[in-house]
């Protein structure tokens, strides 16, 4: 996804001023730049703001006891004694932890980061990030990198530290170059010096600075468009100033949620379809065996259609053809809904039809839950029930009752 990178110096003042800019491909490189307005730069892209190094400063402080919540009103005041600015002036942002238990915070001002973000939202610009200059340099293990352009830049000395540079020239280093050694709690084995990349060749030659004890290794032109910026890389859009999450930024965090909730339901769905195939089979081998029972019993001359239902009839037949009554008869049917009827008022029962194993019965009563009650009394004594259409008829309600021996639907 194309980036938008745009560079804030402490010359930029409002959305009128022009500042450099350059969209960069997936891989980070440039591939439009320019100088311009905040409104005219190209929309559509994920912004990120580069603030220039001597916009922010770097120091470790002491935090005390308590959340992140509370850090928002309480960092202005620690960092009050490295700045010459009221705390309510000045944005600080936590970063990380130093070895020695302290932490290192970045400071601007705010009246300025909030000019950017407001012009930023003017522009209809998807300002996400905001980076300090001083901490996009890497770092090699026991160096310091040093961004010069001849009379002025930058030091990265860690992972979130840093200091602009003042004034200096061949022969003489910086100021803050040296204050920055004598403070360092541990110093490095080299600086690599690495010059703007419009710093023409014929001035860029190596410092001859006695006062500083180490050496200047050359290192490679820098390029603010460029330079890599790390995902742990402190952002300056912190507390009231933090953009909205957006979806993308929340999918990664989600993402092994959602993967174990797919397995769940994996499983699940493989679980339900394993089950529903062994009750088909075992219907399957219920439904033949059956058949096989019907065959055995009846011969092969009949039609097999129902082997459950079936069998029920010539049981019935055998049983008539005996003098015995069948449970799907119209008395033992009868017997079983009379016991249930009786806990309702005479005359509920307003007509009786019987046919081939089938008792259908015309019902009045006074409310729909009644003839809930009536059903579940009815199976009680094992026979199947079937309620139609409940209609009201104005001084209660009525509905067919269908009653079946047990094993026919």
């Amino acid at each position: 996804m194309s980036i938008l990178r745009v560079y804030f110096s402490a010359q930029w003042r409002d959305s009128t001023s022009t500042c450099p800019w350059a969209l960069c491909d997936d891989n980070g490189m440039p591939v439009q730049s320019g100088i311009a307005t905040v409104a005219t730069l190209p929309k559509g892209h994920d912004c990120v703001a580069i603030v220039a190094a001597d916009c922010v400063l770097s120091i470790p402080v002491s935090l005390p006891t308590g959340g992140r919540r509370r850090w928002q009103s309480v960092l202005p005041y620690v960092a009050e004694e490295f700045t010459v600015a009221d705390p309510e002036d000045s944005h600080v942002v936590p970063g990380p932890v130093l070895d020695d238990g302290r932490r290192m915070v970045l400071v601007v001002d705010k009246s300025f980061l909030k000019r950017i973000v407001d012009a930023a939202h003017a522009a209809k610009l998807s300002l996400r990030r905001m980076i300090a200059e001083t901490l996009l340099p890497e770092l090699t293990h026991d160096s310091w990198t040093m961004v010069w352009n001849g009379s002025s830049g930058f030091v990265k000395t860690g992972t979130a530290s840093g200091a602009a540079l003042d004034i200096g020239d061949e022969h003489t280093p910086p100021l803050a170059l040296g204050l920055t050694l004598q403070t360092a709690s541990e110093l490095p084995k080299k600086i690599i010096l690495r010059y703007l990349k419009d710093v023409p060749l014929e001035q860029r030659s190596m410092p001859n600075w006695s006062d500083v004890h180490l050496p200047l290794i050359p290192g490679e032109d820098w390029d603010w468009s460029s330079a890599d910026i790390a995902e742990d890389s402190v952002n300056l859009l912190w507390g009231s100033f933090a953009p909205r999450a957006k979806i993308q930024e929340w999918l990664p965090k989600l993402r092994p949620a959602a993967f174990l909730l797919l397995a769940v339901l994996a499983l699940e769905t493989i679980g339900s379809n394993i089950e529903w195939a062994m009750l088909a089979y075992q219907k399957n081998t219920l439904s033949k065996a059956m058949q096989k029972t019907f065959r055995t019993t009846f011969g092969d001359t009949v039609m097999l259609v129902n082997a459950a239902l079936q069998m029920q009839r010539k049981l019935a037949d055998l049983k008539h053809g005996a003098g015995l009554a069948d449970t799907g008869d119209f008395l033992p049917l009868l017997n079983q809904v009379g016991r249930p009827l009786a806990a309702f008022p005479a005359g509920s029962v307003t007509s009786i039809h019987y046919e081939a194993g089938r008792l259908d019965l015309n019902i009045k009563l006074a409310q729909k839950t009644d003839f809930e009650t009536l059903k579940k009394n009815i199976q009680n004594n094992g026979v199947n029930v079937r309620v139609g259409e409940i209609r009201d008829t104005g001084n209660g309600v009525e509905a067919k009752l269908t009653v079946l021996p047990e094993g026919v639907q």
